[in-house]
């Protein structure tokens, strides 16, 4: 099967180069020249968790890419999901399948372009950077999961779910759509951490921080509730924990976080006390493309999407609001990103009410 991947960035270019590396025919296709002429000439580097890595693999940019394609993962930013799948749309055949292995609800955009029926489900819970052209960071672990959105287990999802196990461990569901929400309510509290230039681990330390992170999560999680969706329990997101919290409840949410935290750096720790690997990328996706490449962020469709679908729902989330124009006037250069918008923002969810008890 001829594999394509829309977005050589961290998840897409991470995927292809393993799909690659176990013999899969595999091209990837991204809009920034330089990365692609660096593939081209040198081969696509990678660095980080997984130790050093060359791969050998065709690199195009989507004016090059030519059809008919078969299965197409769309790895771009949320943003750019429209302009992407328009580009690909006319390469598609009615047999096409595109895999959304975006953060972010893209799957009704792209369903929007190409019909639903050509559309899967997938989230990525890995990480990593794009560095420079030609060169990735692998930078934390964890799963993808891949699945129809009305719940079939087909031979198509099958397929992307044996690809996307080349590079880690992939969980083929029957509640893709849950497993979106889940990672759109864990996003909330990534975006938080962007109101400052510093790592995410310096940030949610605080202890105050992980009370404004779990609050943001609880307003999310009342969202996905008023819209009907199941969620799945995960380390991050446990509905049944944010419906009427106590506050041992909530000091309970706040340890734990810390402890995720805790756990999912740990790695980066190790490597550079080892003198194995100095991580370039210390912060999330958000604080990426804000602070190192100097770019708007996925905001607009991780905490503003959920944002939009909470007022269509009559759901309140003052807190989730307020975060997302904060970040808004980061990117316009209105506000400085410093510690006291933490400050800011938590006094604001204190007056409004919308921090969980403690």
């Amino acid at each position: 099967m001829r594999i394509t991947i829309v977005g050589a960035g961290a998840i897409g270019g991470l995927a292809g180069a393993w799909m690659a590396m176990a013999g899969e025919d595999v091209t990837l296709v991204d809009r920034w020249k330089e990365h692609v002429q660096a593939i081209r000439e040198h081969g696509l580097v990678i660095d980080g968790l997984r130790g050093d890595h060359l791969v050998r693999l065709p690199a195009c940019t989507p004016e090059e890419l030519a059809g008919p394609l078969e299965m197409v993962f769309l790895a771009c930013k949320s943003q750019d999901t429209r302009a992407a799948i328009t580009t690909i749309a006319p390469l598609l055949t009615p047999d096409s399948a595109v895999v959304s292995l975006q953060n972010g609800m893209n799957e009704e955009v792209i369903g929007d372009v190409i019909g639903i029926d050509r559309v899967i489900g997938a989230i990525p819970d890995y990480g990593g950077a794009l560095v420079d052209p030609g060169h990735l960071e692998f930078v934390h672990p964890g799963p993808a999961y891949v699945g129809e959105l009305d719940g079939r287990i087909t031979d198509r999802v099958r397929e992307a779910h044996r690809l996307l196990s080349h590079l880690t461990d992939t969980e083929l569901t029957t509640n893709i759509v849950g497993r979106v929400w889940a990672k759109q309510i864990h996003g909330t509290q990534v975006v938080m951490t962007g109101l400052v230039e510093a790592p995410i681990v310096q940030v949610l330390r605080d202890e105050r921080h992980r009370h404004l992170a779990v609050s943001l999560v609880a307003e999310a999680t009342a969202v996905a509730a008023a819209a009907g969706v199941t969620l799945p329990e995960g380390m991050t997101v446990q509905p049944e924990r944010y419906r009427s919290p106590t506050p041992e409840g909530t000091r309970a949410l706040i340890d734990d976080l810390g402890q995720w935290v805790e756990a999912t750096l740990h790695h980066q720790e190790e490597a550079e006390a080892a003198g194995t690997h100095r991580y370039v990328k210390q912060g999330s996706g958000i604080w990426w493309d804000l602070y190192y490449r100097h770019r708007p962020s996925e905001t607009r469709w991780i905490t503003g999407e959920l944002v939009r679908r909470a007022d269509d729902l009559g759901v309140p989330v003052p807190l989730n609001r307020r975060t997302a124009e904060m970040i808004y006037e980061i990117e316009a250069g209105s506000r400085a990103p410093e510690f006291a918008n933490l400050d800011e923002l938590y006094a604001y969810g204190r007056d409004a009410g919308a921090l969980l008890p403690l």
